[in-house]
Order: C-alpha cells, then sequence, then structure tokens
C-alpha cells in the first residue's frame, strides 16, 4: 500500500507486465477441442490409437523447443518490458523530477514572486506610510504654519490694537495735556489778569497813597518848613539878643553860620560857613550863639531831626 501510494505509476507498470506474461503463457499452450456429449446421443465407442514413440518424442521436443521459444520470446517480452517498464520508471521519475523541479521552480518563483510581492506590498505600505508621514508631516507642517500664521496674525491685530490703544492714549494724554495747558493758560491768564487787575488797582492805589503821601509830604514839607523857619526866627532873634556888636564893626554886615544842636536845644558847634569878612563880626556872631544857647527848638521829633544842623543868615536889624 505504501509503494501504490508513493508509486503509482510504477505499480501499475509491473501489473501490466505481468498480466502480459500470463496471457503469452496461456495462448502459446496447444490446447485440444474436446466435444461435449450430447445428452441425446449415445456415447461414441472408445476408438484405440496408436502412438509412435519417436514422433511423440520428435513431438515433445517440438513442444519444448517450441516452449523454451515462447519462454525465451516471453522472457524477452518481459525483459523488454521491464526495459519499458525501467524506461517508464524513468521517464517517470524524470517527469517527477521535471514536475518536481518545475513544482520547485514554480514554488521557487512563487515564493520570489510572494516575496516580491511582499517586498513590494512592504515598499508599497512603506511608500505608502512614507507618504502618509509626508502628508502628516506636511499637515503638520501646515498647521503649524497656520498656526504660526494665525499667532503672528493675532500677534500683529494685538500689537496694532496695542498700538492703536497707545495712541488712543496718546491722543487722550495729549488732549488732556493740552486741556490742562489751555487750563493752566486760561489760568495764567487769569492770574495774570487778575495779577494785573491787583497790579493795576496797586498800581491806582499806590497811585492814590503815593499822590495822598505827596499831598501829605508836600504839606508836612510845607508845615515842617513853615515850622523850621518860624524856629529859625526864634533862634536869629535870640542870638540878636544876645549879640555884641563889636568896636568899629559896621551893623550891615552879615554872615551865614551853621549851628548844631542837640534835642534839647543846647548848641555844640558854631561855624561861620560865609564870612562877612570882618573877622570879629564873625567872632561875635559865633558867640552870640553860644551865649543865646539853649537855642528854642520845635516839639516835633522829625522836625526836630532835620533841625539838629541848621544854616542861617545873621543880619542884624532884618529880624
Amino acid at each position: 500500500m505504501g509503494v501504490l501510494r508513493d508509486r503509482p505509476r510504477a505499480f501499475v507498470y509491473a501489473v501490466l507486465v505481468h498480466l502480459l506474461l500470463l496471457g503469452v503463457l496461456v495462448f502459446s499452450l496447444d490446447w485440444a477441442p474436446s466435444v461435449k456429449p450430447s445428452a441425446s446421443s449415445n456415447p461414441a465407442p472408445v476408438q484405440a490409437v496408436v502412438i509412435d514413440a519417436g514422433k511423440l518424442d520428435a513431438e515433445v521436443q517440438r513442444q519444448k523447443q517450441l516452449e523454451e521459444k515462447k519462454q525465451r520470446e516471453a522472457e524477452e517480452k518481459l525483459q523488454r518490458a521491464e526495459q519499458a517498464a525501467r524506461e517508464a520508471e524513468q521517464r517517470r521519475k524524470q517527469e517527477e523530477q521535471r514536475v518536481a523541479e518545475l513544482k520547485r521552480q514554480e514554488a521557487e518563483q512563487r515564493k520570489q514572486a510572494e516575496a516580491q510581492a511582499k517586498r513590494q506590498a512592504a515598499a508599497a505600505e512603506k511608500q505608502r506610510q512614507e507618504e502618509a508621514r509626508r502628508k502628516a508631516e506636511a499637515e503638520k507642517q501646515r498647521q503649524a504654519e497656520e498656526a504660526r500664521r494665525e499667532a503672528e496674525a493675532e500677534k500683529q491685530r494685538q500689537e496694532e490694537a496695542r498700538r492703536k490703544a497707545e495712541a488712543e492714549k496718546q491722543r487722550q494724554e495729549e488732549a488732556r495735556r493740552k486741556a490742562e495747558a489751555e487750563k493752566k493758560r486760561q489760568e495764567e491768564a487769569r492770574r495774570k489778569a487778575e495779577a494785573e487787575a491787583r497790579k493795576a488797582a496797586e498800581a491806582e492805589m499806590q497811585a492814590r497813597l503815593a499822590a495822598e503821601q505827596a499831598r501829605l509830604a508836600s504839606q508836612r514839607q510845607s508845615a515842617m518848613q513853615s515850622m523850621i523857619n518860624e524856629y529859625v526866627a526864634y533862634i536869629k532873634e535870640k542870638v540878636e539878643r544876645n549879640w555884641i556888636q563889636p568896636p568899629g564893626s559896621s551893623s550891615a554886615l552879615s554872615c551865614t553860620v551853621q549851628v548844631r544842636l542837640i534835642p534839647s536845644g543846647e548848641v555844640i558847634d558854631a561855624q561861620i560857613v560865609r564870612s562877612s569878612g570882618d573877622a570879629a563880626f564873625d567872632r561875635s556872631v559865633e558867640a552870640a550863639v553860644f551865649k543865646a544857647s539853649p537855642l528854642p527848638v520845635p516839639p516835633d521829633a522829625e522836625v526836630m531831626q532835620r533841625f539838629r544842623s541848621i544854616r542861617f543868615e545873621f543880619k542884624p536889624g532884618s529880624s
């Protein structure tokens, strides 16, 4: 059963060869025809046959030779059949080898084709993955670039908004500064106007005060001068009462004398500042001044300040 399963062709060839040999042996036998007895006829009488021994031996020899010949032919046929079977087996083996080789080549080709297909599929998959990676990378870069552009645009928008806000802030600040400057200018103008008004009012007041003071001063000066003149006249009169005319001097002479006083009217100095030309007359006038001390002085302190040093012309008989 293992041979039938492993080599079916060899088994079939062997069976055919044996059948062929069996047929040759069967047909090579000399079968004598037999006559079946009929049921209705009577058996034939036995006829005696005389057999020749020489012929029988010759016939046996002939049959033996014929049998040997047939056996040789059968052996030759068997050999040829075996040769044919061997050749057929060899061809079968060659065919099997060829088929196996074809199958191997086919398997190898199929394997190579599968490997090639796998390589192509792997390459295609790799290419697909690479393409997918490139697409993903491109998409990632696109998204990143888009995000960067959006971020840049947002940054620009924020920067623009910041600049606008800064510009608006600066404009408002500028407006505020201008308003403050205008307010300060108006305040300054108001202060200047008020200052000018105050200055004008003060100037007017000062002018009125100055005019009043001038009027009062003029009145005061006039009063002071009147008082001074009045007291100078008193002094001249007192000095003249205490003057003693020197002998030989003319009474028509005159001189100017400078007198220094203290608030009590005491004379502390007397000097001739314009001489009469007569020394004795001049000395007599100085002596008369000291003799008339204390001289009459005004009770007003301010007038007295101007009265500390007085100058008057001494001319006898003129008071």
